[in-house]
């Protein structure tokens, strides 16, 4: 892989993986997940899958393969946080 291939790589996993990580600290701030859409949460999380099926199938795109591997975990994590604060609220009077 290039130079500058792999740096462009770098640079778009720190840029993508960091668009979710202020929707999960404002999530624990807030305690709330009311509007965020299930639907955009389970599609995020096959859009992440297929782009690590076709990294490994790009002769092996490491930085691809990292990125989407991370944005799983934290689609996951909100997804979690989610079902979590949406049943507590649910079941409060």
């Amino acid at each position: 892989m290039s130079t500058e291939k792999y740096v462009a790589g770098t640079i778009a996993t720190a840029f993508t993986i960091s668009m979710k990580i202020p929707q999960i600290y404002h999530t624990l701030k807030t305690k709330r997940t009311k509007d965020i859409s299930m639907m955009f949460l389970l599609i995020g999380v096959f859009n992440h899958i297929t782009w690590v099926v076709y990294a490994y199938f790009d002769n092996v795109n490491l930085p691809l393969i990292i990125c989407d591997g991370v944005c799983i975990f934290l689609s996951f994590v909100l997804l979690g946080l989610k079902l979590y604060y949406d049943n507590n609220v649910n079941n409060e009077p």
